[in-house]
């Protein structure tokens, strides 16, 4: 089932990268949740896969088109999954780039998406699927 975990995040990301909507919504619980990371200014916890998925597009619409891709995905064994997401932004009217490198860590349940933290940094995200081996 942990490898299904791991898949199952990386065609998230591919339905979100093509804005795929119905196609990301069938791999999310109905009341998934998702915890931006306390640097960023919404930082309290979205609730519900429509509310997440507007509110992941309106974070990337501030953008010109970009993509994400996980560099490193992390099986954590107990439903949980580690990746590193990463992409490079531009602004919409300074084409500035705006580096992209967060850590989410989803949670599973039935094959679907339940939850997602994100994380600036590995060892943060690391830390909350238990300790390292």
């Amino acid at each position: 089932m942990s490898q299904e975990n791991v898949e199952l995040a990386q065609r998230s990301l591919d339905a979100f990268n093509r804005r795929d909507k119905a196609a990301w919504l069938a791999m999310m619980d109905p009341d998934l949740e998702a915890v931006p990371p306390p640097d960023w200014p919404e930082s309290g916890v979205i609730r519900g896969s429509e509310s997440v998925w507007n509110f992941y597009v309106q974070n990337i619409e501030a953008f010109r088109e970009g993509l994400l891709e996980n560099v490193e995905l992390i099986d954590a064994e107990n439903d949980c999954v580690v990746a590193h997401m990463r992409g490079e932004m531009h602004g919409k009217m300074s084409d500035a780039a705006v580096p992209f490198s967060y850590w989410p860590v989803s949670t599973f349940r039935d094959r679907k998406m339940v939850r997602t933290e994100w994380f600036a940094d590995r060892a943060e995200a690391l830390k909350t699927v238990g300790p390292e081996e």
